[in-house]
């Protein structure tokens, strides 16, 4: 499902006049268990740097979601991001593999530990408060814009 999701976006890009900087603004709609997020998707290595850097908020049951080739191990820090953040790394069997919270303006490394093709950023608490733990796994990325 994953490498089918990265397969569209390709496509959209290859055969359509969307640059790379509308195709920064799509949205997908991401289904983990009983519970739906819309979040913005950062494939870019510029995307990924600035991610949700500089925001003052991110809404109830929002996100950002990373895109990564097959087998990187990606680490995060929260530099210039005052949001606190919990970050759920997932494999490409769609599998939830780790999640952390993240803390506001640290450099602390947050990192995967094993090859992921994605990793979701929301509000901190976001996974718990919806009983999404790892292990689960996401059920279905739709692009919607």
């Amino acid at each position: 499902m994953i490498k089918q999701f990265i397969k569209v976006l390709i496509f959209i890009f290859l055969f359509t006049n969307h640059s790379v900087a509308q195709l920064a603004l799509s949205k997908v709609k991401i289904e983990i268990g009983s519970k739906t997020l819309i979040a913005e998707i950062a494939e870019t290595d510029e995307e990924q740097e600035e991610g949700l850097m500089h925001r003052d908020t991110l809404g109830k049951d929002q996100g950002m979601l990373f895109l990564f080739e097959d087998g990187s191990t990606p680490c995060f820090w929260m530099k210039d991001t005052k949001i606190p953040l919990s970050i759920a790394f997932i494999n490409k069997e769609n599998m939830i593999v780790k999640i952390e919270d993240m803390q506001p303006l640290t450099e602390k490394e947050h990192c995967s530990g094993s090859p992921v093709v994605l990793a979701l950023e929301v509000n901190q608490g976001w996974f718990k408060d919806n009983n999404i733990k790892t292990g689960d796994k996401v059920l279905s990325i739709k692009r919607i814009n």
